[in-house]
């Protein structure tokens, strides 16, 4: 009876080898030298998988990654217009920017159409690293006195029309009506409100050019804020944060003031931290007291 046992044993061995080798996928990274080295966040990484499938043909085929910091996110998810016996896949993924030094596995998986998967699989140190925020330049908000867009929204980042509701706006130009008594045309104010619980902060040591998440993040700490900024005028660099979380930095490229109010304009850039996404439900104070 042992005996047959282990035949059987050894059949099902065989058999199970056999199913498992009929699919082969194999992951590649050819253009950094990941098995010595970590490599830099942010690097375009130069993946090639093959597949190959004996009895059957490829039809699917997944690029999935998984990280302490990112979790499993899946990357790439390519159903094969033509199912093949070979595939061979040539894909560049530029990693993402991480906090601290992480090891990353990148999995390939293929499907068959007969059922059967497969995947191969590398992991990769990945250096940290801090992303140089994206800046969205010559902007033009209006004085409150003009008939122009004189408020700035973070739902299209883009200046618009104040309305009466402030609190749907992210900032917008104020001039004190007690100030225009007795003024034909009156200056630009060069005063900037906000009532969502944006606080402002001015930071002429700033680099605004150079600007990263972690640089926005380290000066805002220990910033002074406020939701009230005065005084601006052209290579003003402010810091913009919602309490203790920072948005993002403001650079005044100039400041219009021409005759009459029409035309009275601030030019300003823009850069928001790449996880700043505007929720009114949460972030703004007034919703929360109601």
């Amino acid at each position: 009876m042992r005996k047959i046992l282990l035949i059987l044993t050894s059949v099902l061995l065989l058999a199970a080898c056999e199913q498992q080798s009929d699919l082969v996928t194999i992951l590649e990274i050819d253009n950094v030298n990941w098995q010595q080295d970590a490599v830099e966040s942010g690097f375009n990484l130069h993946i090639k998988v093959k597949a190959a499938a004996k009895s059957s043909t490829i039809q699917r085929l997944i690029i999935y990654s998984d990280d302490n910091q990112f979790k499993e996110r899946i990357l790439l998810d390519s159903t094969i217009a033509i199912p093949a016996k070979n595939i061979n896949l040539s894909w560049y993924y530029t990693l993402p920017y991480y906090t601290d030094t992480t090891k990353v596995k990148l999995t390939a998986r293929s499907y068959d159409q007969s059922g059967n998967t497969m995947s191969g699989a590398v992991i990769i140190r990945v250096a940290p690293g801090d992303q140089a925020l994206r800046s969205i330049d010559n902007l033009t908000l209006y004085s409150a006195l003009s008939d122009g867009k004189s408020a700035f929204s973070f739902e299209t980042f883009q200046p618009v029309y104040i309305g009466k509701d402030t609190t749907k706006v992210a900032f917008f130009d104020w001039t004190d009506p007690a100030e225009l008594e007795g003024q034909q045309s009156p200056a630009i104010s060069r005063e900037w409100h906000s009532e969502i619980g944006l606080l402002f902060s001015r930071s002429e040591g700033f680099n605004f050019s150079e600007a990263t998440a972690q640089s926005v993040t380290d000066v805002w700490k220990s910033a002074v804020k406020s939701a009230i900024i005065k005084s601006l005028r052209a290579d003003d660099v402010l810091l913009i944060g919602i309490g203790d979380k920072p948005v993002g930095a403001i650079k005044i490229l100039a400041v219009y003031d021409d005759d009459g109010t029409e035309n009275d304009r601030y030019i300003f850039s823009i850069k928001v931290l790449p996880d700043f996404k505007w929720n009114p439900e949460q972030d703004n104070p007034e919703t929360q007291k109601e």
